[in-house]
């Protein structure tokens, strides 16, 4: 028999996530003690200390909480998933699927995949966790985050990875340029021209390592952490770029026109992946997820590490 209930560990989980036991009590629309008293029965039946509590200052995970959190979220999501199945009619959806998403890559490709997915999947609440690669991996690691949207640039090998579109890096050149007759340009005809870098993770190792497998170092003018401030720059004449992602519109957020070349030179392309924890189990809600990435971005997939 089961000593630890799933009631337990919604408690265990919101207090962490909230720091709170009246706050997780007021979520749980219970009252605090019942809270209390489950987490403590719990901590005593595991014999561990999962919270240092503080008089007026809430609660903080032990090491042994920090541990044991990410596989309590898993427990939840798959009795979550138990319930779903369950209570499915036909092949209908329903529940939560949390989703994390580089900030480079979510104004391009989010808004698409969130609306295919909710007309697919209406029942299926969608949150998305918008935010730096850093973060993301560790939300991925504590199960904050189920599955992410990411580029395949130092990522942990031990992570579970599904291909989802391979692009080439292109040249972004100002109204007027010199190479602008070419259908391509070579990054080494850019060489002494000022650069402006895309200077957030991982972008800036990846647009860097171009240069360097074609023997090129970069003058680098200016550097920005937002794509759109990268691409106003090149319309300002403020010297070249090169990226990945292409909007519809070559228009910048100011009203100037960039142009894009592609790269001459045989560099690495970026590949966008959809990325899962390897203690993570598949759910259906994942699956589905992941095959409208593949569908609208991809038509095919390729399994980079065995996904189960």
């Amino acid at each position: 028999m089961l000593k630890v209930s799933l009631r337990q560990l919604s408690y265990f989980v919101t207090a962490a996530e909230t720091g709170s036991i009246a706050e997780a009590a007021r979520m749980a629309n219970v009252a605090q003690p019942s809270v209390s008293w489950a987490i403590l029965k719990m901590e005593e039946l595991l014999d561990l200390e999962l919270f240092v509590r503080q008089h007026a200052k809430g609660v903080s995970l032990t090491a042994a909480g920090h541990r044991l959190l990410p596989q309590a979220r898993s427990l939840l999501r798959m009795a979550e998933e138990f319930e779903t199945l369950a209570q499915v009619q036909g092949h209908e959806l329903t529940g939560t699927l949390t989703v994390g998403c580089y900030s480079t890559l979510a104004p391009a490709y989010m808004p698409r995949i969130i609306a295919e997915f909710a007309r697919q999947h209406p029942k299926v609440q969608l949150l998305i966790h918008e935010d730096t690669v850093d973060n993301i991996l560790d939300k991925l690691k504590s199960g904050e985050v189920e599955v992410a949207l990411a580029y395949d640039i130092d990522l942990p090998d031990e992570l579970l990875k599904l291909r989802v579109q391979v692009a080439p890096p292109h040249a972004v050149l100002p109204d007027g340029h010199r190479l602008l007759d070419r259908p391509a340009v070579s990054l080494r005809d850019l060489a002494e021209e000022p650069f402006i870098l895309l200077s957030s993770k991982p972008a800036e190792h990846y647009f860097l390592s171009l240069f360097e497998a074609v023997g090129v170092t970069p003058q680098i003018a200016h550097t920005s952490q937002s794509f759109e401030v990268v691409r106003s720059l090149v319309g300002q004449g403020r010297g070249y770029s090169v990226l990945v992602t292409r909007p519809l519109s070559d228009m910048t957020y100011d009203g100037l026109r960039v142009h894009y070349r592609p790269l001459a030179d045989a560099v690495p392309h970026q590949t966008m992946c959809t990325v899962r924890a390897p203690t993570s189990r598949m759910t259906r809600r994942c699956q589905a997820f992941q095959d409208i990435c593949v569908r609208l971005y991809s038509g095919r997939a390729e399994a980079i590490r065995a996904a189960s």
